[in-house]
């Protein structure tokens, strides 16, 4: 294949930076949104970090309390019949369940508890329906963190804005309730940050504020940086602060927020915590770019980097399948800052840019771009029905890590995958992108494209955690504890 018909490799691509934020010192926010992403003592329960759900290559591979029945309220694929059961790990594409990630036990805000020794808030039980007094789990699978910069809106439904306004993921459209404490574009990843800490499915108990008197702020500044959790001394980021071999870190949160932002800025700490997680939390995210792969190699010009066979499935990857036509550039999506810029925010199908309608679920279950938000408006742009049912196209590096596939985690290989897209989809919308249509792929062009997206689009450092990709030890519920991993990984990568 010539070259001309590739793109440049990932490290050529401008990564997108947040304009009109308050970051100080670049590296010091880093550090700061680091300790708060892998932090346990954010969830109600003192259990539940952001990376409780992003600890598998940016993704969630647990198995046990990991269904959600969907809208007929069900349990019934999987092996699965009620909550707290362990998932097989089987495709679950006929039924409306889904694979998500399990939060925290249903439960009531009642206090911050004011010892900073104990890392649960206090809180009334609320175990309702369907999960009981099993964690409650998300009705989409955790889509992974790394490489989610380039993103313009994120989630899978993008109601993360591209402008961070500071307390919550909805930007300045009709869904911000709150009003704004800063106005920074290019920061989706800001605004994603702070939905999560406050939702009563996956962080809190319900009614826990982010800012202010009996807040998460209140909480956090009071108790010392993964104070349950084990740094290690050679952490690319906060190595230099461990206190291993006993947990957390040397310095509070008022310290970081101000090495980061400035003390004067620093004095909002209680008030605007929200302004200052959600910058810092994508400071660090930002670190996360996972171009070592050999596919980025073979774009750099190594054309041994990938195997004939690999090869050929880029090449039917970008022929015969017309994948490309949505995975597209060296991000591999057509939801990216880069590709908005260069192509509007309409795509060929009037809906929104990046956002399709691919036939894995009847539109009905679940209404993706065309959700509305708490302001009862919708997160579309273009306001097209074709943003019904229509989610954000992924990003594709590191597949091989990050299964179950697409946002209701509906199959559990990527062979099955690429059967999916072969036979153009399994359901019919009147709102399914035009480009889902049969592919003519017979079986050697189908292991080819597996075997590329398994293998040339797998960044080593990624799977064997080295940074930036490593991080403090993780207690996981309902899973296998992760162990604190310094910057030299769990082994070693080809140069």
């Amino acid at each position: 294949m010539a070259s001309g018909d590739n793109p440049p490799p990932l490290s050529q691509i401008i990564v997108p930076q947040p304009s009109g934020g308050d970051i100080a010192d670049p590296a010091a926010a880093v550090r700061l949104g680091k300790a708060l992403f892998w932090d346990i003592q954010v969830g109600g329960d003192g259990q539940v970090a952001c990376a409780t759900c992003h600890f598998r290559a940016g993704a969630d591979n647990r198995r046990i309390n990991t269904i959600d029945p969907g809208p007929n309220n069900v349990f019934e694929s999987g092996g699965v019949t009620g909550p707290g059961q362990t998932f097989n790990g089987a495709s679950i594409n006929a039924t409306d369940d889904r694979v998500g990630s399990q939060g925290i036990v249903g439960s009531t805000f009642v206090s911050v508890d004011p010892n900073p020794a104990n890392a649960a808030d206090s809180c009334s039980p609320n175990q309702i329906a369907p999960f009981f007094a099993s964690r409650r789990v998300t009705g989409r699978n955790a889509p992974t963190v790394i490489g989610a910069i380039f993103f313009r809106d994120n989630f899978w439904d993008g109601r993360a804005n591209n402008r961070f306004n500071g307390k919550n993921p909805f930007g300045f459209t009709g869904n911000d309730t709150e009003g704004s404490f800063v106005s920074i574009t290019n920061a989706s990843l800001a605004s994603q940050s702070v939905g999560p800490p406050t939702n009563d499915i996956e962080m809190s108990c319900t009614g826990r504020a982010f800012n202010g008197a009996g807040s998460l702020a209140e909480k956090m500044l009071a108790r010392v940086p993964l104070g349950k959790q084990v740094v290690s001394p050679t952490d690319g980021v906060l190595g230099a602060m461990s206190n291993s071999p006993s947990p957390g870190i040397n310095k509070t949160y008022t310290q970081l927020i101000q090495d980061a932002f400035g003390v004067s800025l620093a004095g909002n700490s209680l008030a605007q915590f929200s302004r200052f997680w959600g910058q810092a939390v994508q400071a660090y995210e930002t670190t996360l770019i996972p171009s070592a792969t050999p596919f980025d190699a073979f774009l750099s010009g190594n054309s041994s980097a990938m195997t004939q066979q690999q090869q050929r499935g880029w090449d039917r990857f970008q022929g015969k399948g017309h994948c490309t036509k949505c995975h597209s550039g060296s991000e591999l999506s057509d939801a990216t800052v880069g590709f908005a810029a260069s192509n509007g925010l309409i795509n060929e199908d009037g809906g929104d840019q990046g956002f399709h309608n691919n036939g894995v679920r009847p539109t009905a279950e679940d209404l993706g771009r065309a959700g509305l938000g708490p302001g009862g408006v919708s997160f579309s742009v273009s306001g097209s029905s074709r943003d019904r049912g229509a989610f954000k196209t992924s990003a594709l590096r590191n597949v091989k890590l990050t299964a179950p596939y697409f946002h209701n985690g509906a199959f559990a290989t990527l062979e099955e995958v690429v059967d999916f897209y072969s036979r153009g989809g399994d359901f019919n919308n009147p709102e399914k992108a035009s480009r889902m249509q049969r592919i003519s792929f017979d079986s050697g062009d189908k292991a080819a494209v597996v075997d590329f997206l398994r293998n040339a689009l797998t960044d080593c450092r990624v799977e064997k955690e080295r940074a930036p990709f490593d991080h403090p030890s993780l207690p996981l519920p309902n899973g296998t504890a992760v162990p604190a991993i310094g910057a030299n990984g769990t082994g070693a990568c080809p140069p």
